[in-house]
């Protein structure tokens, strides 16, 4: 079993829309999360239980990006917040 850590602004996950893509940026350390909460918008963080099987951990994914109607990111380890958020707006192809 893992923890992932989830931005929230109010009872949604918080939302960050890079070139067109509106995604959830999901840590495994929630101290990368507090660090930057600006940057997302975000006024907390919430602690996710990613267990069973990789259908059930799709679920848990689903259902936070459709809260948002987007996509969700899982950042690498050991990675700021801001240089995932620099590499997505660079990787990412834009959308009209």
């Amino acid at each position: 079993m893992e923890n992932l850590f989830v931005p929230y602004t109010g009872k949604k996950p918080a939302l960050v829309c890079i070139n067109g893509h509106r995604l959830v940026i999901l840590t495994h350390e929630k101290d990368t999360l507090e660090e930057d909460l600006d940057l997302l918008g975000a006024d907390r963080v919430k602690k996710v239980k990613v267990k069973g099987t990789d259908a059930e951990q799709e679920q848990l994914f689903g259902k936070i990006a459709r809260q948002v109607d987007g996509g969700v990111v899982i950042a690498p380890a050991g990675i700021g917040l801001r240089d995932v958020l620099k590499n997505l707006e660079t990787e990412l192809p834009w959308l009209q």
